[in-house]
């Protein structure tokens, strides 16, 4: 299950570093050119790119099962939805995907439930001496 939650963390981060690149750079293949450094000093560029590239770190991280991956995503989604909210951003439904606030807190709750389930595997928990819950001893 924590993979299934890596993995939508990945497209959801993904997603706003996609749309974030082509609103400000017209497309994701100016990202690593010089037009980036024109906006180095905009908050509204640079916090939702640090946010979804910090996400997609935690993301990829907490998929090949590292330790801290879920931190370091959650510290990405509370960047990209409180400069959201910081903007006076509001909550729109209709298009969730387009909204910066809303991609944000699915990044959050995303990279808080890649966090909070367990890394290892109930079988793998329990110790080579002691039987499982049937009376069996699992080798």
């Amino acid at each position: 299950m924590r993979r299934i939650f890596a993995l939508m963390l990945i497209a959801t981060s993904g997603w706003l570093l996609y749309r974030t690149a082509n609103e400000w750079l017209g497309g994701v293949d100016h990202l690593l050119g010089p037009s980036t450094a024109g906006y180095l000093d905009e908050p509204a560029f640079m916090f939702p790119m640090v946010g979804s590239l910090l996400a997609l770190l935690g993301g990829l991280t907490v998929f090949f099962g590292g330790p801290g991956g879920a931190m370091i995503a959650i510290l990405g989604g509370v960047s990209v939805a409180g400069f959201a909210l910081n903007i006076d951003q509001t909550l729109e439904l209709a298009h969730f995907w387009d909204n910066q606030l809303a991609v944000g807190v699915v990044m959050l709750m995303l990279a808080a439930m890649a966090g909070s389930t367990s890394r290892v595997s109930p079988r793998a928990s329990n110790a080579d001496d002691t039987p499982d819950s049937s009376g069996r001893r699992i080798f």
